[in-house]
């Protein structure tokens, strides 16, 4: 599984979870960028990361 579909599972994992997000989306290899539901968004430095590291990262700009 590539960064980019792993990115697009993990979107509709945070959509269907109500955390205010409305998308998590690529930006290039190594970032990924949060998309909330108020417009704003927040960019998480995902290079040469794992998927659970991914995970872990993403979660910590969540909140």
């Amino acid at each position: 599984m590539t960064k980019s579909d792993f990115i697009t599972i993990f979107e509709l994992t945070l959509i269907s979870a109500n955390l205010d997000i409305t998308a998590l989306s690529l930006v290039d290899d190594n970032t990924a960028q949060i998309t909330f539901k108020g417009g704003g968004t927040r960019k998480v430095n995902i290079e040469a990361d794992s998927f659970n590291a991914i995970i872990t990262d993403i979660m910590e700009k969540v909140h």
